[in-house]
């Protein structure tokens, strides 16, 4: 699992949104590079517990774009539980897409030669995915967080979907949550802006949360904590720095 130093106002929020005590169901997660998003992203997995069904991706590997998301659902929550999305999908391949001219290689293959086409038979074509995909999406037996992590490493075309087609959706099913994290996040739309909150990960500084971090990795080198301290303010709280500093002085010592 994985240890933080701080970010428990992050984790209650999230906590408060699956449990339904807050209207908001989309959490946007802003913070520079080092500062924990995606050790967050993982932890907020885990505290999807039995009854959330968690889709974790991320966006930087997401090189097949809008198609590579379409997949990575389908394989995490069950290629069969979309009986509907993949009649349609079989529908274009059969409707005159020459497939053997393409190349069907990576997650989303298919999908991708089906919006492989000019733009307004693309965009019907999209259209008609993603109203069957999120229908099927209504009747799972369990809510679903959609966890996006590294939402700037996303193509342009993708993050421009996400922000404007994937959140409405989201929006319109209460069945549904989405955490989006990176160094930029969407800018919320008339169809969303209403149930969105906003996140921006700051440096930790407070000294009692980086003394439990120390005393929960088991780093029991320190003498005081003012040695602690002078890290700290080494690389002024940013967390991956911090952390980096900790361990590096921890095997030092270690070796002594």
């Amino acid at each position: 699992m994985t240890r933080f130093a701080n970010r428990t106002r992050e984790l209650h929020l999230f906590e408060q949104m699956l449990r339904r005590q807050v209207r908001e169901r989309i959490l946007l997660v802003e913070a520079p590079s080092g500062y924990g998003k995606t050790g967050l992203m993982g932890r907020f997995e885990i505290l999807c517990s039995q009854g959330i069904h968690p889709v974790l991706i991320d966006l930087k590997g997401a090189q097949a774009g809008i198609a590579f998301v379409f997949s990575r659902i389908q394989r995490v929550l069950g290629k069969p539980r979309f009986p509907k999305f993949n009649t349609q999908i079989d529908r274009f391949l059969n409707s005159g897409v020459e497939i053997q001219n393409n190349r069907l290689t990576g997650e989303g293959s298919q999908i991708q030669v089906i919006l492989d086409v000019p733009p307004e038979q693309r965009n019907y074509r999209l259209t008609q995915l993603q109203q069957v995909f999120f229908e099927e999406l209504e009747r799972f037996d369990r809510p679903i967080a959609f966890i996006l992590d590294t939402y700037n490493g996303a193509t342009e075309e993708l993050a421009g979907w996400i922000e404007s087609q994937f959140l409405a959706e989201v929006a319109l099913n209460p069945k549904l949550f989405a955490i989006v994290a990176g160094q930029i996040i969407p800018q919320p739309t008339i169809e969303w802006q209403n149930l969105h909150h906003r996140c921006k990960l700051d440096r930790i500084m407070e000294r009692e949360a980086w003394y439990g971090y120390v005393k929960d990795v088991g780093f029991d080198c320190f003498s005081c904590q003012e040695e602690i301290d002078v890290l700290i303010d080494a690389v002024g709280g940013v967390p991956a720095q911090v952390v980096l500093l900790l361990e590096g002085a921890a095997r030092t010592r270690q070796q002594i």
